[in-house]
């Protein structure tokens, strides 16, 4: 009798889906099982194009990292909303933004409608948001890629996949591409020509073309974000170096049911957990690369510091305000720190845009700065930030974050800003570069209008 009602009733179902995840031996290789299953049910379902729109209002459903406390997903997402809403005038759109979390400090998150799950499972709560879409954007840059997690990874790429299956426009919005596992691989390639996808590189889309994926050039979103003038940052000076750090060792996070089950059964806690089910990776190694990252970023604020600029620590996610904290401890000065979740969305990003230079291992540091004619140099933990330098014409105002002549790179560039053209030259460069990214994100515009035939 349980298993019929189970068949028949959608919240026992899901129940039971989530209950198999969470106690899976590997629950990200469940995780992304589940979503093909519902993609494929849902293609096979489906016997046309399409679905028309019979709306007052168009649906838009964002799929994203928003919520988190991350300051580049969150001016992603805050970029997509304001052309949306742009492109769509006077006829107003109904958005509603997938979160993955409750830091909404700025008005466009905050006022945006958030997705109220109809199940208990997520690939189940995709599903049915999804029917009730007119277009699903995934609106996230790290995408294809397990750098992070591949449960997120079965999100985005499996939330187009499955929009697309059910008969409705579905674009991947200014994505990247990373390495990926064996799993997440598969999944990739087995929903390969679902939706429609744009790169916010050509390196991208070249890196997902022999996995079949026919990506098309775009842009990451965020290059259109004016950062607000801030009278602290200006009250710093002129001199001031932002300096960006975050622990690029202890990712990706990797879905662990038993041990969260042990620790809840002890109402312990732990510093490596991130969310109900996951943990951030780390062992002696990794202890020893991040301690190593560290003494280096101490050792570029220090040069700098000697250099004439006044150091600033910028957490541009709320997980950095740990890393924060362990480079300032490394210092023999003091130095503030400016750190999202203690620190609103605008004002970091002011921190970054009114600063002299900048040195990060945050891939939309690197975008703030660049757009706003800030010299900066980045640490890279993945191929993210060499791609966008090189693609710019920098490619050697960078160095990997476990180089160890990173410090030696680092200021040697920065020291040449003293010299006037150097810094023109730049940001002239600069300048170019985004104007041409602005012109892109223009044009995906112009093809979401395309995908909802207007």
């Amino acid at each position: 009798m349980w298993e019929m009602a189970e068949d028949h009733d959608p919240l026992r179902r899901s129940l039971a889906a989530l209950q198999r995840y969470a106690s899976a031996a590997a629950p990200d290789e469940v995780f992304l099982d589940d979503m093909q299953q519902r993609i494929d049910a849902s293609a096979n379902s489906q016997g046309h194009g399409p679905v028309p729109t019979h709306a007052p209002r168009l649906r838009i459903l964002l799929l994203g990292y928003s919520g988190a406390g991350n300051t580049g997903a969150d001016l992603r997402t805050i970029e997509t909303i304001a052309q949306l809403q742009r492109l769509l005038a006077p006829r107003e759109p109904d958005i509603t933004l997938f979160a993955l979390g409750d830091c909404f400090d700025h008005p466009v998150l905050a006022t945006t409608p958030k997705l109220t799950p109809a199940l208990p499972y997520l690939p189940d709560a995709l599903d049915a948001a999804i029917r009730d879409a007119d277009l699903v954007l995934n609106v996230e840059g790290s995408t294809y890629t397990s750098k992070f997690s591949d449960s997120l990874a079965g999100i985005l790429i499996g939330g187009v996949a499955l929009a697309d299956a059910h008969g409705r426009p579905a674009i991947a919005y200014g994505v990247d591409s990373g390495t990926m596992s064996a799993a997440l691989t598969r999944f990739v390639t087995r929903n390969a020509a679902r939706g429609q996808i744009l790169c916010r590189n050509e390196t991208a889309r070249a890196h997902l073309a022999p996995l079949d994926v026919q990506a098309q050039l775009g842009a990451d979103t965020a290059w259109t974000y004016r950062a607000p003038h801030s009278a602290r940052a200006a009250a710093r000076g002129s001199r001031i170096a932002a300096l960006c750090p975050n622990n690029p060792f202890w990712w990706p996070v990797v879905a662990d049911a038993a041990r969260a089950r042990l620790l809840d059964a002890r109402r312990e806690v732990s510093p490596f957990r991130y969310g109900p089910l996951h943990f951030h990776s780390w062992d002696d190694t990794r202890t020893a690369a991040y301690d190593a990252y560290l003494a280096r970023f101490a050792d570029i604020a220090e040069g700098l510091r000697q250099q004439g600029y006044t150091p600033v620590l910028v957490g541009m996610e709320q997980l950095d305000r740990a890393a924060c904290a362990d480079l300032a401890a490394r210092l023999p000065f003091p130095v503030e720190i400016v750190a999202r979740g203690a620190e609103r969305l605008d004002e970091v990003a002011a921190t970054v845009a009114q600063a002299a230079c900048v040195v990060t291992t945050r891939y939309h540091a690197a975008v703030l700065a660049m757009s706003h004619g800030v010299p900066v140099f980045g640490l890279s933990m993945d191929p993210r930030i060499d791609r966008l330098l090189a693609e710019a014409g920098c490619a050697q105002w960078r160095a990997a974050c476990d180089a160890e002549d990173s410090t030696q790179a680092a200021l040697a560039q920065l020291g040449m800003l003293e010299a006037p053209h150097v810094r023109a030259e730049l940001i002239a460069c600069y300048d170019r570069y985004a104007d041409a990214q602005r012109s892109r994100f223009e044009e995906m515009g112009r093809q979401v209008l395309g995908a909802l035939g207007l």
